[in-house]
């Protein structure tokens, strides 16, 4: 995943509780939530990096978890 402007970004609404943005400006804020180094980016750059690190990561678990149950059903046909 390229997060520094090689891949065209699309944008899309995204709708959180007003308690999860506060969280989302807190863990910025702490630096929980880095900002690249070097780098002077602006609040919601930084969570929108964040927001798409955890797609991102989800894809890759979903690729990872399929992988996994084919290998299930390979076992389980192998059982009969």
């Amino acid at each position: 995943m390229d997060m520094f402007g090689k891949i065209p970004l699309i944008e899309i609404p995204v709708h959180v509780t007003p308690d999860q943005k506060k969280w989302l400006d807190k863990m910025v804020d702490e630096g929980f939530i880095a900002v690249p180094p070097g780098g002077t980016l602006e609040k919601g750059s930084v969570i929108s990096m964040f927001l798409r690190m955890l797609i991102h990561n989800a894809q890759e678990e979903q690729m990872r978890q399929a992988v996994l149950d084919a290998e299930d059903e390979d076992d389980d046909d192998d059982d009969d």
